[in-house]
């Protein structure tokens, strides 16, 4: 269910970037897991978003800010979950960072987020409207709040699960057990 819905998610007629969801280079980082099928990145230090065979979560990958069993973590328990999370972020950017926050830093960047402007910005805000409106009514979803179950979902995952090539324990000093 979840690489079918990522395909017809990637068959529409969307400024992907405007949510922040760029197409995957293929270029995988040192914590990315040997078996992961990436599909997104954010555009900016490296963070993507992979699924894991045989599972139908999302996971994101965030080389920058993650640690020892925080590099990898679910965001989503599949993909049309994840749609409703970002119909309710507006942005898969805020979905990233979702693990190092608590209530108060989500809200308030929700909120930054909505209030920031730049110089062009309004065709921006009109392609993230109209990306946000597409998926909304192509998967029949409503914006879900993801704080919380975001919170429960990597609360129980257990990385030791992942796999991950000799690159990742060589960087972080580690044994290969």
């Amino acid at each position: 269910m979840t690489r079918d819905d990522l395909s017809r998610f990637f068959s529409l007629n969307l400024n992907f970037s405007a949510i922040g969801l760029e197409p995957s280079s293929g270029s995988d980082y040192f914590c990315t897991p040997v078996d992961a099928e990436e599909f997104a990145r954010l555009g900016v230090d490296g963070i993507h978003f992979i699924l894991l065979p045989g599972d139908e979560r999302v996971f994101c990958v965030d080389p920058e800010m993650g640690e020892i069993g925080t590099y990898v973590l679910p965001v989503a328990e599949d993909f049309r979950s994840f749609l409703s999370y970002l119909l309710s972020c507006g942005d898969a950017n805020v979905l990233s960072q979702i693990h190092w926050m608590n209530e108060e830093q989500y809200q308030t960047l929700l909120r930054e987020d909505r209030e920031q402007t730049w110089p062009g910005c309004e065709a921006v805000f009109a392609d993230k409207e109209r990306a946000l409106q597409t998926i909304a009514a192509q998967f029949g979803l409503s914006p879900t709040d993801p704080f919380r179950r975001v919170k429960a979902l990597q609360k129980a995952f257990d990385p030791a699960a992942l796999r991950f090539s000799d690159e990742y324990y060589d960087v972080l000093g580690l044994d290969r057990d």
